[in-house]
């Protein structure tokens, strides 16, 4: 078997994260629907994994381009790589923002974790109530819920789009194809 060329990888590693995030958003959907709290507790894991996977797929599409024959595909990648810089971002936020929220949950879990911590979580637990203290009441806000799956939503959109500008560059134009076969194959089916 020949080794795996630079311009393999994107294609290899990109489905892992499309798969985790995909994944988060639902199980966050269906949390809120069915009112499981560990279905939300699963989906921040699939995102804690996704969005550095993500990141990681950035990179190897970075380092694809510098392989590939572009020909007349260039804008068509340009606004690939928009997408997927945005739904990376997005996603990014989201993860921010879900640590942020469980950060009340997370700081014990730490401290049970790294005992020598105890001083940092405290003062991060004390910071944290006086700069947001509607993240230590029972429930937040529904506002709030709302907006972050509205976020969600957006992101799974971008990452459609990602998807389906890198299938065009593929199937379309041959871009990353040894000879630019496919496209010719596709067409004489």
């Amino acid at each position: 078997m020949p080794p795996i060329r630079p311009v393999e990888l994107h294609p290899i590693i990109i489905h892992f994260p499309i798969a985790l995030l995909l994944t988060s958003v639902a199980l966050d959907f269906l949390a809120i629907f069915f009112r499981r709290w560990g279905l939300a507790d699963a989906a921040t894991w699939l995102l804690v994994f996704g969005v550095p996977s993500a990141a990681f797929a950035l990179l190897s599409g970075w380092v694809s381009e510098k392989y590939i024959t572009v020909g007349t595909a260039g804008q068509l990648l340009h606004y690939h790589k928009i997408a997927a810089v945005s739904a990376s971002g997005l996603f990014g936020l989201l993860l921010v923002i879900r640590l942020v929220w469980l950060a009340p949950r997370i700081f014990p879990a730490v401290v049970a974790f790294i005992p020598a911590t105890r001083a940092l979580m405290a003062d991060a637990d004390r910071a944290l109530r006086i700069a947001l203290p509607r993240l230590y009441e029972p429930k937040l806000p529904r506002i709030v819920v709302v907006l972050y799956m509205f976020l969600s939503v957006v992101a799974v959109i971008l990452l459609g789009i990602t998807g389906y500008l890198g299938g065009a560059l593929v199937y379309d134009h041959g871009v990353a194809t040894s000879s630019g076969l496919i496209p010719a194959l596709l067409t004489a089916l």
